[in-house]
């Protein structure tokens, strides 16, 4: 049997123990919106660092090599890791699970109160805004099936295991947000245009 006094002990155990959660919680969020750019794969705050240089004067050909590219959304002063893809010489990324409509908040949300965005690739740093492209249409069937070339995880590896995850995720969620019995999918696709 626990006496009153052991139980205000413990009550008084668990209340320290759950303010300290709450105190390093708040505390890594707030690092991690003054962090220059993402932590790992962790939104992280508005970029200070990497040259800034015109869009336009990025080779994306060339940096079509790389997987991802870092995107700062300037209404929101947040940033976050994305993967890109070329088309064209244009880049573009995308929102692949229930974007929008859907129960969980997205990035492409904060795009739709503003689209300017700041790109962080290679050491270099641009300005740019983010273009919707729309379902259906051939700019949009063009650019999917490059990135799923790119990811398609077909050389093994990192994009490999990367691409089973990300699909498995991507699968489940549209499960459990009833997207998959959606007639448009969730996902979005954007241009990155110059501002």
């Amino acid at each position: 049997m626990v006496h009153g006094s052991q139980r205000r002990t413990r009550i008084s155990g668990i209340a320290t123990v759950l303010g300290l959660l709450v105190a390093l919680i708040a505390g890594g969020a707030f690092l991690l919106s003054t962090a220059d750019g993402p932590v790992f794969v962790l939104a992280g705050g508005p970029f200070r660092s990497g040259q800034v240089v015109e869009l336009a004067a990025l080779d994306w050909e060339k940096l079509d090599a790389l997987n991802e590219l870092e995107m700062e959304i300037v209404g929101a002063a947040s940033s976050r890791i994305l993967w890109f893809s070329v088309h064209e010489g244009k880049a573009y990324v995308a929102c692949d699970l229930d974007c929008v409509g859907g129960r969980l908040s997205r990035w492409p949300q904060q795009i739709e109160q503003d689209d300017r965005v700041v790109i962080r690739i290679d050491g270099r740093r641009a300005e740019a805004r983010l273009h919707h492209v729309p379902h259906g249409s051939d700019e949009y069937r063009d650019v999917r099936a490059g990135r799923d070339r790119k990811y398609s995880g077909a050389a093994g590896g990192r994009a490999a295991a990367e691409t089973a995850a990300h699909g498995t995720v991507v699968g489940i969620g549209e499960v459990l947000t009833g997207r998959a019995g959606s007639a448009e999918p969730g996902d979005r696709l954007y241009r990155v245009d110059p501002r």
